[in-house]
């Protein structure tokens, strides 16, 4: 498998630009997940990558050889789509042989490398089978076969799972995470705009936002330590609370009047998550407001504080907490738990100096 570097690559529709200048290393046997809103560029930038869109400017290399001008097949990509793109009138054992097939690989390795496929992907009692006879759970995991089956230089993987159901999502994302975990030297680049399967799948994530890259690091690192407000409040569910602060004599106070931080000042806005916030029982108080709503989950409650800032704050709680609709609450968080944040963004680490 291979290492992927991009410099300084730029994409432009006409008049309108999709991607300014972004710069990434990939090293061999990573697994990248590119997320971000819709509309920021990561479809676009893998398929740049396939050699599927043309680029505007930059370049793009795959162990060192720039492939700008490569055809897809020149570039030795495969790609999983969300759609499956099978073919309905041949087997599962045909669809995942038709790229060989075209290559004029042997009969003797099709069979080789199709079964071992199939062996890894748990399809062999499917491979007589057409795509109707498949459940879409079944049908990508062909998808993906058929894609091993090339010995791909790059995976590419553009949301595949969000044509399943939950269930199937999450049965799917395991066996994914297994067939790394058996291909531990496979290079995988996967789009996703689901958090759960960026922070369970990736070795590092890539933030994206209008067509630039805020942040790339692993998952954890992105979740404790966001670089700007952005990265904080997109990674995270439910997102991370913000809170608007004002820098006073005494230090940083909130709308509701609490001195919470020593004195910051280029720090505007506070971000809490919400499994760092609990129910005052002792020292200082972060926040007071009332509760607007509550969700019971079972092991855990969701409770919507309305603190004066607009949207309410979301809290964990434990599944046994007794707060009701309606009751006025204090909330307090560890210094270090608290992030700051400049008025553009930019992250000035935490509470606790």
């Amino acid at each position: 498998m291979s290492s992927l570097t991009i410099t300084n690559l730029k994409k432009s529709f006409g008049a309108l630009d999709i991607l300014h200048g972004i710069n990434l290393d990939i090293r061999q046997g990573e697994f990248i997940v590119f997320v971000g809103p819709s509309g920021c560029g990561k479809s676009t930038l893998l398929r740049t990558i396939a050699g599927l869109e043309e680029i505007t400017s930059g370049t793009i290399a795959i162990d060192g050889e720039v492939v700008n001008d490569l055809t897809p097949a020149e570039r030795q990509i495969a790609m999983v789509f969300q759609s499956y793109a099978l073919y309905p009138h041949m087997t599962v054992f045909d669809n995942m042989a038709f790229g060989l097939k075209m290559a004029k690989v042997g009969r003797p390795e099709i069979e080789r490398r199709v079964r071992e496929a199939a062996e890894m992907l748990q399809l062999t009692p499917l491979l007589e089978r057409l795509p109707k006879q498949l459940s879409g759970g079944q049908r990508q995991r062909v998808a993906i076969g058929r894609a091993i089956t090339r010995d791909p230089k790059l995976f590419l993987f553009d949301e595949p799972l969000s044509n399943l159901d939950a269930a199937l999502r999450v049965a799917t994302r395991i066996e994914i995470a297994s067939l790394k975990a058996r291909m531990p030297d496979a290079t995988m680049i996967y789009v996703t705009h689901d958090q759960v399967e960026a922070m369970t799948l990736a070795d590092r994530i890539v933030v994206l936002n209008t067509g630039r890259i805020e942040q790339v690091g692993t998952p954890l690192e992105l979740y404790h330590t966001p670089a700007n407000k952005f990265v904080a409040g997109f990674i995270g569910s439910p997102a991370m609370n913000f809170v608007s602060v004002l820098n006073g004599a005494e230090g940083l106070q909130t709308a509701s009047g609490e001195v919470v931080l020593p004195a910051n000042g280029t720090a505007t806005t506070l971000g809490i998550r919400p499994e760092d916030l609990s129910l005052h029982n002792g020292g200082p108080v972060l926040l007071r407001g009332r509760v607007s709503f509550i969700e019971s989950l079972g092991e855990l409650v969701m409770a919507y504080v309305d603190v004066g800032e607009g949207e309410p704050i979301i809290v964990k709680l434990p599944g046994s907490s007794t707060i009701a609709t309606g009751e006025a609450i204090a909330l307090q968080a560890e210094a270090g738990r608290i992030k700051l944040f400049e008025a553009d963004g930019t992250s000035i680490g935490t509470g606790q100096s």
